[in-house]
């Protein structure tokens, strides 16, 4: 597993903790300055919430660089990080299954320089994944 591909399982762990809250817009005025207590909390409650925090900024930056990809290939994103988080090959591509490995190397091609302008990668991440392609 290289660093695209954590980013990516970190985009799609966020992405499985999104649900919306219906009632209220989540621009809401009177909601906007609410900051829950946070002085009876342990210190694995805090590392939670900043992993959570960090999860959440990584697939905000990551969402619309997948979105902007082919269908093809946020196919073969999709598909890849749901094995990535069960583990094992539980998934399978169902529109192009022979080119799943082929399309997911040039989805993770495509996405390396915007990560990098990001910040999200480093400038030797993204050689090192360009290099084992070749």
């Amino acid at each position: 597993m290289d660093r695209i591909d954590e980013l990516l399982l970190d985009w799609h762990e966020w992405q499985l903790g999104y649900e919306p809250v219906r009632g209220y817009p989540p621009d809401a005025g009177f909601g906007q300055s609410f900051r829950s207590s946070r002085q009876w909390m342990d210190l694995d409650e805090l590392n939670e919430e900043v992993e959570l925090k960090l999860r959440e900024h990584v697939g905000r930056i990551i969402d619309p660089l997948v979105m902007e990809l082919d269908v093809r290939f946020r196919i073969a994103v999709a598909t890849a990080v749901r094995n990535l988080y069960a583990g094992s090959i539980v998934w399978a591509n169902p529109r192009w299954p022979d080119t799943q490995e082929d399309d997911y190397l040039r989805a993770k091609a495509a996405l390396g320089p915007a990560l990098l302008s990001r910040g999200l990668l480093q400038r030797d991440e993204l050689i090192y994944f360009t290099e084992a392609r070749s």
